[in-house]
């Protein structure tokens, strides 16, 4: 669950090569065709074209060559590699000039002969060779390769120009290279590969605005002039402010004059959006982020708790260097690699690290935390030293990096994630480790006694290596103890049991002592992966490990890491940085909210004393601190809260995101704070915390319609009644009265809603007129009339299903609907009126889908356009399980559920041994239900929370739609804890991890029988996405088994939870319908029975039926049956027909 996938430690240099040369040659040809930023250059001759080749020792022009076998036109370039005239290492490379064309991506057309990969190699403006390779599939014709990005391959090298690896647009030239190595039959001399019909695209036209670097990441700090330069032809910019929260903080309009200067908004994080404007249209847009920080002391923050993982290294840009010392964790962590160093044995040169970033570090002040790795080819072959000459050897390094840097660092690690097997080492077990670490930490010592020595950076805290090391004597060799607990997606407080369950282990085998822990990797990914978390999520998270790692006393954190690595969003590697990649569009090293959040905790936290956490109340993480400034305050909830803090004197309360404001609490007064998944800081005195059950909420609201708030207001500690005024930002009020020792709510109506996407509505609470705190709710507006698509399950096969919603007090005429499935296209439902709060379906019969297949839905309403898309898979309905309609009692103990045929899982790992298992999936209106009996000799369970998975319990997913066709899915956990039977959510649609609000728990262990019983109810309106009414989602589960020393081995059903997370490893779930009403279209519904019949494309009749609005059975409407009868003409698929259906509107299975 926790671990995260790991990258090599030691990637390719980028290393100067004789592979490629930057050739004059013919400007270029006009294109054929040019759509926008897309320009195709077709092959009819060889002007613009050039060779060169390599012959395994120089490189020299070769002649390029014209073959009359063109995928389209009269010709292609031809690429000939002869071996026996270049020999066996040599290549063969025809090489075009792209005259400065703008390039995200090339596209070209190839037809192979013995040749299995191809060089592609782009020359950006300055002069940088970037080169990857592609593999060819075997095919006769010609194929389309792409190339989606110049530098995102894994193959990716890069070398001469800037030499950074980074792309600097525009493209100078292509070249496409064939390696003596890429042949298919080496028996073979020649390989051949044609070349035609190149397409470079730009992600997007040129824009008429560009915002151009200014300060650092646009990171500064309060006093500083807010300047952002850019360049446009635009007369006019117009620019909005947002704040971390969403709010428009700053909105306006000027000349254009080359720079942007706002008015400060106060400590935070920010995002610009500008826009220029010639004659009041727009000629081009541009989008960044900017920070608002506390001014810090480089000299006192450098040798504090805080710091950031980097790569300096491994060939990053020591310009954002500057940003460890403006943010306020002037630390970091990197490598000196000992590969590197020592090309000799025994002489060091340190001239690499001291120029790409010690000297640097150096001259600013920023301290670094120096890691000693990886494998040296001198000793061992380049493995993980284990003989006595390679440790020896290993040793005699890290002394001597210790005594060149000793003086500038904070400390010295001894290797990296041994235990994971880093830098190609095969060498893992403890044994070896502690030999290492015994010879190098004396070595250490000897020239920098002060010098902390720390590990072993272990990166799996889920098995006994790290307790083996102890057994073996590796803590008298260490000044600091070394984790990396990753948890992600689940949130930081998994981080609290963490440390305590170390520095218990450390006690034990250190005589009751306690020796520091220093974490050197800590994180959490953004963007669009399934363990990925949000943006806001990351900085939330960041934040609150600040807070647990100071009140466990860490001596360091170090926050992996500081940069992105990559603009993929779906890569997770890419994107745990707290600043943005130097190609984002967003700006080079432009701040992402965590990095604001961390550099908030940190200068709070900085000279912080841990004196307690108070856990009166549920949810809430009250974490005290004494400060050089008084007591400090660390409050946040596992679920949105507010609290009534009792206060007294000055206190100063600080957001997320740095922002503060001061109450004058005199010798005592109430304020309401309402609490989420980020802390915020109560500076001074707080006599009291206490729950409060006073709330604003906010139903879903839709454009252009009111919207509707719901006030809550406890007074249930009261002893006379209370009448409170909730004042709108807008200026509208409303007030109640609510009697002592209750709670009292109402309803407001708010204006109507004027815009799509997230609504924010805040309010102060005033009684007298006296400010009692601030409410705030938040929903999204969405359109009334709404599309969607989803695999469904009927009687006989699954089916997409189409569904225009109308959440509006209107009816709506649908005027037109399309769907394209599969490149097939058809028009139908002309004139179908849908009924206000109803909808309209419309099944497609899936039978006959060749594979996974795209779809994409149009309807035209009201003269709006709506859309939907999506994917579909072939489905086998008959190697489904059936869930039965039935609602379970969820007492931990067994419904009589002996008609239905139970779940058997499979042993992974050893829970064969001792364990055994069968399960249930039933279902009604409002839940999801799985039922567990599990057979096991010893329950073992000593975590809760995100943790359970590494004790006895149940995992289990749920996606929407056949498996693999989800993105985006549900996992979720139950055990029984120490503290009581849990559930836990680790993934879901649209909701952080954690608990999950209205679901329903229970777990009995009976020792005498060896059974455990886990029974749960998931209410549908928490299952994003899962519409119950297909009747049809994917699902898997696994048993986890433990017996003492962790989890070793599970039980499962499917896959795609604990080896990797994969959404096609899961099965099918049918959700069968109540019994007595049939297998209709829908579970729980009647079969149609209207009729008709028509023919397109080939198919064979159908038949569509309509059901009264209001009503789930099936009935005439008086509707023309040729106007909503739809057939689609797809070969792939078999005689099928549209069913099509109209009822109420299913809003309650989708929050």
């Amino acid at each position: 669950m926790t671990e995260r996938t790991r990258r090599p430690s030691h990637p390719r240099r980028l290393a100067a090569a004789t592979l490629g040369v930057l050739l004059a040659v013919g400007a270029l040809a006009q294109p054929t065709a040019a759509v926008a930023q897309e320009t195709t250059i077709p092959v009819e001759d060889l002007v613009g074209w050039s060779g060169v080749a390599f012959d395994g020792t120089s490189v020299a022009p070769s002649a390029p060559r014209i073959a009359a076998d063109g995928h389209t036109g009269a010709g292609a370039v031809e690429v000939l590699l002869d071996t026996g005239a270049r020999t066996v290492d040599g290549w063969e490379m025809a090489v075009r000039s792209l005259d400065d064309a703008p390039l995200d991506a090339v596209s070209f057309w190839v037809r192979a002969e013995n040749v299995t990969t191809v060089g592609v190699q782009l020359v950006d403006a300055t002069g940088q060779t970037h080169q990857s390779f592609l593999p060819v599939p075997a095919s006769d014709g010609w194929q389309e390769l792409t190339l989606q990005s110049p530098v995102t391959e894994p193959s990716h090298s890069a070398w001469g120009g800037a030499g950074d690896g980074i792309w600097h647009g525009p493209a100078r030239q292509v070249g496409f290279v064939v390696n003596g190595w890429a042949r298919a039959d080496t028996a073979q001399p020649t390989a051949r590969l044609l070349v035609d019909d190149l397409t470079v695209r730009a992600a997007d036209a040129p824009s008429g605005f560009a915002l151009t670097p200014g300060t650092l990441g646009n990171l500064f700090t309060e006093g500083d002039p807010l300047a952002f330069p850019y360049t446009t032809g635009a007369d006019t910019v117009r620019w909005t402010v947002t704040d971390g929260d969403g709010r428009v903080v700053d909105e306006g309009e000027e000349d254009a004059d080359g720079a942007l200067d706002l008015t400060a908004p106060g400590r935070g994080w920010f995002s610009l959006s500008v826009e220029g404007l010639a004659a009041g249209e727009s000629v081009g847009s541009a989008t960044t982020t900017f920070a608002v920080l506390a001014e810090t002391d480089v000299a006192a923050t450098a040798t504090g708790r805080y710091g950031a993982a980097t790569h300096y290294g491994q060939g990053w840009d020591p310009a954002s260097m500057g940003a460890l010392a403006v943010g306020g964790v002037a630390q970091f962590r990197d490598e000196v690699y000992w590969s590197e160093v020592e090309t000799t044995p025994g002489v060091y040169d340190w001239s690499r690290p001291r120029a790409e970033f010690l000297d640097a570090a150096r001259d600013s002040g920023v301290k670094p935390l120096l890691l000693a790795g990886y494998g040296n080819p001198l000793y061992d072959g380049g493995n993980g030293p284990v003989s006595d000459e390679a440790v020896s050897a290993y040793a005699a390094y890290a002394a001597a990096m210790a005594d060149e840097f000793g003086d500038m660092s904070t400390g010295l690690e001894i290797w990296n994630e041994w235990d994971l097997g880093l830098g190609g080492n095969t060498n893992v077990a403890p044994e070896h480790y502690v030999d290492l670490l015994a010879a190098a930490s004396p070595a250490v010592k000897a020239v920098a006694p002060e010098l902390p020595v720390i590990g072993p950076a272990v990166a799996n805290l889920n098995t006994d290596w790290l307790e083996q090391t102890f057994r073996l004597g590796a803590l008298q060799y260490l000044d600091g103890i070394v984790l990396h607990p990753y948890s992600y997606p689940v949130g930081a407080e998994a981080l609290d049991e963490t440390l305590s369950r170390v520095d218990a282990l450390v006690r034990q085998y250190n005589g009751g002592e306690s020796i520091p822990l220093w974490v050197t990797e800590l994180g959490w990914p953004t963007g669009t992966n399934a363990r990925a978390v949000s943006e806001s999520s990351q900085a939330a998270d960041i934040a609150k490990s600040a807070v647990i790692t100071a009140m466990h006393d860490v001596q360091r954190t170090f926050i992996y890491d500081l940069v992105n690595d990559g603009v993929d969003a779906q890569e997770t590697e890419e994107n745990f940085g707290l600043l943005h990649h130097p190609q984002d569009p967003l700006g080079a090293f432009t701040p992402k909210p965590a990095f604001v959040s961390y550099s908030t905790a940190a200068g709070l936290l900085l000279d912080a004393t841990a004196t307690g956490r108070d856990t009166s109340v549920a949810d809430l993480w009250n974490v005290s601190f004494d400060t050089p400034d008084g007591p400090l305050h660390a409050l946040w909830s596992t679920s949105d809260r507010a609290v009534t803090l009792e206060l007294r004197g000055e206190v100063v309360i600080t957001d997320l995101y740095g922002a503060s404001r001061t109450v004058a609490a005199g010798d005592g007064t109430s304020i309401l704070l309402e609490l989420g998944e980020g802390p915020v800081y109560v500076q001074g005195e707080v006599a009291g915390v206490t729950a409060s059950e006073t709330a604003l909420t906010l139903d879903p609201a839709y454009l252009g319609q009111a919207v509707t708030a719901r006030w809550t207001m406890d007074n249930r500690a009261g002893t006379t009644d209370r009448t409170v005024v909730l004042r709108f930002d807008d200026g509208q009020e409303a007030s109640q009265t609510v009697a002592a020792g209750t709670t009292g709510s109402v309803v407001v109506e708010l204006p109507p809603a004027s815009a799509l996407g997230e609504l924010l509505v805040e309010a102060t609470l005033l009684e007298d007129d006296v400010e009692l705190g601030r409410l705030t709710a938040r929903t999204t507006v969405g359109e009334p009339v709404t599309l969607v698509g989803d695999q469904v399950a009927l009687a006989d096969g699954s089916a997409l299903r189409l569904t225009v919603d109308n959440a509006s007090g209107e009816p709506v005429t649908i005027d037109r609907l399309t769907v394209d499935l599969g490149g097939s296209t058809q028009t139908f439902l002309d004139g179908v009126t849908v009924a206000a709060h109803e909808s309209a379906t419309a099944d497609l019969p899936l039978a006959g889908l060749a594979g996974r297949t795209d779809w994409s839905a149009v309807a035209l309403v009201g003269g709006r356009e709506l859309t939907a898309s999506g994917v579909v898979v072939p489905l086998d309905l008959g190697t489904a399980v059936d869930a039965a309609h039935r609602t379970i009692e969820v007492d931990g103990v067994l419904d009589d559920l002996d008609d239905l045929t139970p779940i058997v899982p499979a042993a992974t790992g050893r829970a064969a041994d001792d364990q055994s298992a069968r399960a249930w999936y039933t279902w009604d209106e409002d839940d999801l239900f799985l039922s567990v009996e599990v057979t096991d000799d010893v329950h073992d369970q000593p975590a809760a929370g995100a943790n359970i998975w590494q004790g006895d319990s149940v995992q289990f997913t749920v996606a929407a739609g056949a498996p693999g066709s989800a993105t985006g899915w549900h996992e979720l956990g139950m055990a029984l804890t120490p503290a009581g039977p849990q559930l836990y959510r680790w993934l879901a649609v649209g909701e952080g991890p954690g608990t999950v609000a209205g679901a329903r728990v229970a777990v009995e262990r009976d020792d005498a029988a060896a059974t455990t019983v886990y029974e749960v109810a998931v209410p549908w309106v928490r299952l994003t996405g899962v519409r119950p009414d297909a009747a049809l989602l994917s699902s898997a589960f696994i048993v986890n088994e433990a017996d003492g020393e962790g989890r070793d081995g599970y039980l499962a059903w499917g896959g795609g939870i604990a080896a990797e997370k994969d959404s096609a490893q899961f099965l099918p779930v049918r959700l069968l319908p109540a019994a007595g009403t049939g297998g209709g279209t829908d579970p729980g519904t009647e079969p149609g029975t209207g009729t008709g019949t028509g023919t397109s494309g080939g198919l064979d009749g159908g038949a569509a039926s309509t059901a009264q609005s209001g009503t789930r059975g099936l009935a005439g409407t008086g509707v023309d049956g040729t106007a909503i009868l739809a057939m689609l003409g797809l070969g792939a698929l078999a005689a099928g027909a549209f069913v099509v259906a109209r009822g109420r509107r299913a809003s309650g299975h989708r929050p």
